[in-house]
């Protein structure tokens, strides 16, 4: 009887150490897969500043200042007056019959213009 108990001990202790084994080694997989994403993070986040900085470069006054001289003539920009400068309230609404006829549709509104429209009843977007 001794001898089963004893066969019985070590077999449990034995499946005890393949266990402990097994999470542990499950752990540290895990910790190996935590390290590489804090550095892919750490890459990550050291790309965004370097993003940041080249923005800033790009996005300087006095750069842009320069690329408008230069492209001046294929650009055709000319500085903003105060008096284009204005507030959506300004913004006259559309009439109501306008948007009766594009709601319920009406071949009124698509006349004469159905190249320039598409033909779903939206009657707004230009191609």
């Amino acid at each position: 009887m001794l001898r089963t108990f004893d066969i019985i001990l070590i077999a449990a202790m034995l499946v005890a150490a393949t266990v402990t084994y097994k999470i542990k080694y499950d752990a540290e997989k895990q910790i190996a897969v935590i390290n590489k994403l804090k550095r892919e993070i750490r890459h990550e986040e050291d790309t965004i500043r370097l993003l940041r900085a080249d923005w800033s470069l790009l996005t300087q006054p006095g750069r842009l200042q320069n690329l408008v001289e230069v492209y001046d003539a294929e650009l055709g920009l000319k500085p903003i007056e105060a008096l284009q400068i204005t507030s959506v309230d300004d913004i006259p609404l559309r009439p109501i019959d306008d948007i009766d006829k594009i709601i319920f549709g009406s071949d009124d509104l698509l006349a004469g213009s159905s190249q320039d429209l598409d033909m779903i009843k939206t009657a707004g977007v230009r191609r």
